[in-house]
């Protein structure tokens, strides 16, 4: 069905995704269009929330929920009695956060820890998540209690029958006087490969049909954390050659006392599995981060890498056991998984470390890039889930008002390195829905970026089609923009189909993900707050008219806007008042949520589906502010919301 609108002197062609009257400008739902709302009502489910740190130490900054499952911000502060500056987003629900453990009230919007006493940035232990990685300043082990706790590795079959292997971990013995096996692969006394301890000894042996083995009086400290080697190596001319025992990373093997020939090649081990303690002597106290190689590694290279984490897959590299799960009865072969291994007593226990693989002065367990030194830490936007965007495509008249127009999901990953400059930016757009004709763009603007951003930047990933666009051709940034415009898809129709997801009974369309990447490398450098992607302004321009382009309540529009359509049909935008794209009973025409939204049908209203919506806006947000997540009894009718599979 066809609608002609006259916009002063423009004549407009319009074809409507969800007009079922002539009569467009009274299609909103009963109850919705007497909504009673205040002034100064805006509309968000988030807000932005500007915090001020001073620190005097250099330390890492983190910010989660209060829950410490959701983390808003992770960075480096410089110390040095400088002022770490952060802004962030979170759901209105949220009135308090954690500061590195430390909770703190945000309701005002403002959190100003420059005139408190300083934090302990040191004494942090927080433990969250983040894009399914452990966020923490702590680290999984095994407990071993010294009865019958041990792990099964599996039947190591680079052990049976060949001339070099080297066996590493990491251990915590609790009584260094005790008879207990470290690691063992056993056929009999005569063909093992076995580290134990026995009255203050150390026995490492490698028989193959005699008993053969180095000893040292025990080095291993009373409830200390060490590294071990042992590093086989037959083709070596003298016992010395042929067995190596390396302790905490130094270079240098320790010198063993030989009984019997160390063999040229372990024989006999066939079938038989390698064990972490066993019931015949348990272990008592800790081990973690145990590889196994194929090859003889010399000192140097142990001390390269025993106290870092390291790449799967290495090479030479054959089975890797970190123990990260800290649940369950199983610790993953990252290598291959060829030796996931059973545990069975052994318990998970959280400790400190202080790794640093790359080098980049971030530890290891807060280093979301521990192998690489040029970046160090994830922080997204929303923090929490997937964000979505809803929109009417009508404006400036009303439809339907059931906010399926255009359902666009959305997050963004800012990748900083350890000095809290930002390397890259990635924006990952999820079309789920189109429920408008109209051949609708989709882009958004940064209006609080810095100016460098404008010239300095690269994108790349977006989905331009139409034509109806022109982009830079260095930056691809849109042209004739005061502020950056990334434009991620000018044609939603062309990507998903008209309608799609918004009409039951029609076949479900996957989702199309556009992933948009924002590289800096040529400029800069550049920190997060130089991108302000906390107070983004998405927009749709509609059907290939890039003038007409429709925001969030009150956000303003982009350079390239034309004005003639503020003030016409049902729209009351006052420019002089920075009032935009609000109606005369200040209702909006798209809805921004933090998180994945229940979108309804196609011409059912979000009134007549979300049943506190509008009690929740008349109520200033006080009433009813989790009208759009929860599904308790009473609010939402749930016949109304479009059946996502």
């Amino acid at each position: 069905m066809k609608y002609i609108f006259t916009l002063g002197l423009l004549s407009l062609l319009v074809v409507s995704g969800c007009n079922k009257s002539t009569k467009i400008d009274k299609e909103i739902s009963t109850g919705f269009e007497s909504m009673q709302i205040s002034k100064n009502f805006d509309w968000r489910m988030s807000r932005t929330v500007d915090i001020s740190i001073y620190n005097e130490v250099e330390a890492i900054v983190n910010i989660t929920s209060i829950d410490q499952l959701h983390v808003y911000h992770k960075g480096n502060h410089p110390g040095n009695k400088e002022y770490y500056y952060i802004k962030i987003s979170v759901p209105n629900t949220i009135n308090s956060l954690l500061v590195n453990g430390i909770e703190y009230d945000i309701a005002s919007g403002q959190l100003d820890l420059t005139k408190v006493q300083q934090i302990d940035m040191a004494a942090s232990h927080i433990v969250g998540s983040m894009s399914d990685r452990e966020v923490t300043l702590t680290n999984y082990a095994l407990s071993f209690d010294g009865t019958n706790d041990y792990v099964d590795l599996g039947d190591i079959t680079e052990l049976n029958s060949v001339a070099a292997f080297t066996v590493e971990g990491w251990l915590n013995q609790t009584d260094v006087t005790a008879t207990e096996d470290i690691f063992t692969k056993v056929n009999d006394g005569d063909n093992d490969i076995r580290v134990r301890t026995d009255a203050s000894t150390l026995y490492i042996e490698v028989g193959s049909g005699s008993d053969a083995y180095g000893s040292v009086t025990t080095p291993f400290s009373n409830t200390t954390w060490h590294h071990w080697a042992i590093v086989y190596d037959g083709v070596g001319g003298t016992d010395a050659d042929r067995l190596k025992l390396y302790i905490d990373g130094v270079a240098t093997p320790i010198v063993l006392a030989f009984t019997g020939t160390i063999p040229a090649t372990t024989a006999g081990l066939s079938t038989y599995d390698a064990y972490l303690s066993t019931i015949v002597n348990p272990f008592t106290g800790y081990m973690d981060e145990v590889r196994i190689w194929d090859v003889a590694r010399t000192g140097v290279q142990i001390n390269a890498s025993y106290n870092k984490i390291i790449a799967s897959p290495t090479t030479n590299l054959i089975a890797n056991w970190r123990m990260e799960e800290g649940t369950g009865t199983t610790t993953a072969d990252e290598i291959s998984s060829n030796y996931d291994a059973t545990i069975s007593g052994a318990t998970w226990y959280l400790f400190s470390n202080s790794w640093d693989s790359d080098g980049d002065g971030v530890n290891d367990l807060t280093d979301d890039y521990p192998l690489d030194a040029t970046r160090a830490f994830d922080n997204y936007f929303p923090a929490a889930d997937t964000g979505t965007l809803v929109y009417e495509d009508i404006w400036p008249c009303f439809g339907d008002y059931d906010f399926n127009d255009l359902v666009m999901g959305y997050r963004f990953q800012t990748v900083t390195n350890a000095s809290n400059e930002v390397v890259e930016i990635f924006g990952t757009f999820i079309t789920r829905a189109n429920g408008a004709i109209l051949e609708n763009g989709f882009g958004f603007e940064l209006p609080d970026a810095v100016a460098g951003v404008l010239t300095n930047v690269e994108v790349s990933g977006y989905s331009h089609t139409m034509g109806s666009i022109t982009i830079d051709g260095t930056t691809k940034l849109e042209t004739g923009q005061t502020n950056p415009v990334v434009i991620v898809v000018d044609g939603v129709n062309d990507i998903i189909g008209s309608y799609s997801n918004t009409l039951t009974g029609w076949p479900y369309i996957t989702p199309v993900v556009t992933t948009i990447t924002i590289d800096v490398t040529g400029g800069g450098p550049f920190i997060a707050g130089d991108f302000s992607l906390a107070t983004w302004n998405p927009f749709l321009y509609i059907h290939q008219v890039r003038g007409h382009e429709l925001h969030l309540y009150d956000f303003a529009p982009t350079d390239l806007v034309n004005s003639g359509y503020f003030g016409e049909c049902s729209d009351s935008t006052v420019v002089l008042s920075s009032e935009y794209y609000r109606s005369a009973t200040r209702l909006p025409w798209a809805l921004d949520f933090p998180v994945q939204f229940d979108y309804p049908k196609e011409t059912v209203s979000i009134s007549d589906t979300y049943l506190h919506f509008v009690a929740w806006a008349e109520s200033d947000k006080v009433l009813f502010t989790d009208w759009y997540t929860s599904t308790a009894l009473g609010y939402r009718n749930a016949s109304n919301i479009y059946p996502v599979p």
